[in-house]
């Protein structure tokens, strides 16, 4: 006869399944799987303790809603008995709780869990990760339906096990990210964690109580316990991975259950597209927000109250920011001739050559069109050779391809790439490194002509699209600072950010269709779009497979835990693991000196100049340079390269003291929390000290 098998709570929490008032509640109890709860490192052996010792008090282990303001009751306390007295230390306690049964007695023990059992019914079962000091363990029987319900063994010889599977619920009708979750209630559906050759992802389960397809299984373990009447019971237990929870909440919808026939977010992409948006777009987007910040900077200085003329300061303001974006334009030009060059081979020659101008198709030609049109202003123009050395501006975006990466001469633009890629020294307009390109081509602007004072910019970065002059020079970057998702389309080009947009696309147009034994390549990690961040919901099921049955004998699932959540690393409500971090107990030169310095820091011949440029800068210079005009008084302390030795490059190692980094850690965080107290107002909440009595540096 076929046995029918099932999955129980573990069978020393049968009794009190069944003490339940109603019926439904009864089997809602007998037929769920079970969470502990453990609030020690040694969990793994309290566990087995427990098992070996009185499996009878695994309802202390039974996970119940908590915060660090409320703590869980802890178990009793497991002694450990000799094999030899185990027997005999069983048949005492079986024989003392029968006493107590027939005499009505409740346990202390049972009382304290019931009442707080009681207390936190309405608050949400919510578990926490291994850094809160909290461990947590799925437990189940699995059984046969006959009188007794006798454990069912898996044949491992047939390829037979058991695993558990975590799934996560949504509302049956998937809510817009700016609703709030309804309650949690019956009607809401289980999602599995499935996994694909696109990374972790959230699928719908069409039967709840089937597997579904790559679905993730976690393992199971079993252990052996003995029952009060003597029979051997078998329970399976698994640790729940509470440190995954980053991971499960940032997963993905799979693209089978996009609604009204959207794409899937998260599709793997041409690999070409995002090597351009990497290394081209965005790029280009952080250098207008870097313009943008240095206007609104000088914007300071011009509107200066003060009678002294601040015209240095934005000067040095607007010199700064011009070297630093022209540092990083004729770095992302290589790479934008590069990719050029590898991936649209048809719009690089055109752009060498004007007579391979009938080879490209129309969005390869619109594409060429639109680099063309993207200029500098002559008055910009030049403005940029006044105050550099350099006599040579490009007047297009396209000249200035053609100028760092030069055509019919390969050694030359090998030895312009070989120079930008040596290059230690940091660049100046006045005074320019030999290995810099012989020519100018900023990609952004703080938009200020250094003569003339005019309160609008006369001299801007400039392109025109559609018969319309778009300003490079930002006016606004609030676009760039949220990371705003791909534009339209077909944008209204209105700034420097919608115009860069633009070139992006045309050349994504542009693009020859991929190959067909080359992959597409994944988005990062973190562009992917998680299914929801709002509170996640989880239930697990255990699962019992037959795969030698095929389909005769389907996976046999549990019914579901009961939900929880689960707490991100830092929860408000989560139990604080104790720490302790020792400082040095004497302070004095005399107590400082006995410390070894045994932490060595390696630090290249450029880091290690970095480093010498720093210790000419005294505190009242860094505060000095944060002090508005007249009292502003700049950094100089010039970029003198790295660390030399004759003529010879050379490193350096630092040997240090941990114990006095931990002073200075500790006096700096205090400085930068009082600083930041009067936008925060957290010094009330940062910590509180209370006295060490005899805790001294030195003995009398």
């Amino acid at each position: 006869m076929k046995d029918f098998i099932q999955w129980t709570t573990p069978s020393p929490l049968w009794e009190t399944a069944i003490s339940q008032n109603t019926v439904g509640a009864r089997r809602a109890e007998l037929s769920r799987p079970t969470i502990l709860r453990f609030a020690t490192d040694s969990f793994m052996d309290d566990f087995m303790k427990m098992a070996e010792t009185d499996p009878k008090k695994l309802n202390q282990y039974v996970a119940l809603p908590e915060t660090w303001r409320g703590v869980s009751p802890m178990p009793e306390a497991i002694k450990p008995v000799p094999a030899f007295a185990r027997n005999l230390k069983r048949l005492g306690m079986i024989s003392a709780r029968k006493k107590a049964k027939t005499s009505g007695i409740v346990p202390v023990t049972n009382n304290k869990f019931i009442e707080y059992a009681n207390r936190t019914t309405d608050k949400p079962l919510k578990l926490y990760q291994p850094a809160h000091q909290r461990f947590y363990m799925i437990s189940a029987c699995l059984v046969c339906e006959r009188p007794g319900l006798p454990d069912k063994i898996p044949d491992s010889g047939r390829e037979e096990k058991v695993t558990y599977v975590i799934r996560r619920l949504f509302p049956k009708d998937l809510l817009e990210l700016g609703k709030p979750l309804p309650p949690l209630d019956s009607t809401w559906e289980e999602y599995a964690y499935i996994m694909t050759d696109q990374g972790a992802r959230w699928k719908k389960a069409a039967n709840k109580n089937s597997l579904v397809a790559d679905e993730e299984q976690q393992p199971l373990f079993s252990v052996n316990i003995l029952e009060d009447d003597g029979r051997r019971r078998k329970i399976f237990a698994g640790m729940i991975p509470t440190g995954r929870r980053e991971a499960y909440m940032a997963a993905s919808q799979a693209s089978e259950t996009t609604t009204n026939g959207a794409e899937e977010p998260n599709k793997p992409i041409d690999s070409r597209v995002y090597v351009m948006r990497s290394q081209f777009r965005d790029p280009w987007k952080n250098l207008l927000q870097t313009a943008a910040h240095a206007r609104k900077a000088a914007l300071a200085w011009k509107d200066s109250d003060s009678d002294a003329d601040p015209q240095t300061a934005l000067n040095d303001t607007i010199k700064t920011a011009r070297e630093q974006i022209q540092t990083v334009s004729w770095l992302i030009l290589l790479d934008f001739a590069n990719y050029l060059e590898e991936n649209l081979p048809n719009v690089w020659d055109t752009i060498r050559s004007s007579s391979n101008e009938s080879k490209m198709n129309t969005e390869e030609k619109a594409l060429y069109k639109l680099l063309g049109e993207t200029k500098l202003e002559t008055a910009f123009a030049d403005d940029l050779k006044k105050y550099a050395s350099y006599t040579k501006v490009s007047a297009t975006l396209k000249d200035a391809l053609i100028a760092i990466k030069p055509p019919g001469d390969a050694a030359e633009a090998a030895e312009i790439e070989k120079n930008l890629e040596t290059v230690v020294d940091v660049y100046a307009q006045d005074k320019p490194h030999e290995l810099y390109p012989g020519f100018l081509f900023p990609l952004a602007d703080p938009g200020f002509d250094l003569v003339t004072k005019a309160e609008n910019p006369n001299f801007l970065l400039k392109t025109t699209f559609d018969i319309v002059p778009v300003s490079i020079t930002p006016s606004d970057f609030t676009k760039t600072s949220k990371n705003q998702a791909d534009p339209p389309p077909n944008p209204k080009v209105t700034d420097g950010e919608d115009h860069v947009n633009r070139i992006a696309q045309l050349i994504e147009a542009a693009l020859p269709p991929m190959p067909e034994n080359q992959p597409l390549q994944m988005p990062p990690l973190a562009s992917q779009t998680p299914m929801d961040m709002r509170q996640g919901w989880f239930i697990m099921r255990c699962v019992y497979e037959r795969p030698l049955c095929g389909a005769i004998d389907p996976p046999v699932l549990s019914e579901p835990t009961k939900p929880f959540q689960i707490a991100g690393f830092f929860d408000p409500d989560a139990p604080a693991r104790p720490i302790r971090i020792a400082l040095p107990v004497d302070i004095t030169p005399a107590g400082l000196r006995k410390f070894d310095r045994n932490t060595a820091f390696m630090m290249s011949d450029l880091l290690c100049g970095q480093v010498n440029r720093m210790k000419g800068i005294t505190f009242m210079d860094l505060v000095l340079s944060v002090l508005p005009f007249p009292f502003h008084k700049g950094l100089d302390v010039p970029d003198s390269g790295g660390c030399k030795d004759g003529g010879l490059s050379i490193g350096m190692i630092c040997s240090l003291s941990i114990p006095i980094i931990t002073i200075c850690a500790l006096f700096l965080l205090l400085i930068f929390v009082l600083l930041l107290d009067f936008i925060l107002k957290w010094m009330p909440f940062l910590m509180f000290c209370f006295p060490l009595p005899g805790l001294k540096a030195k003995d009398e």
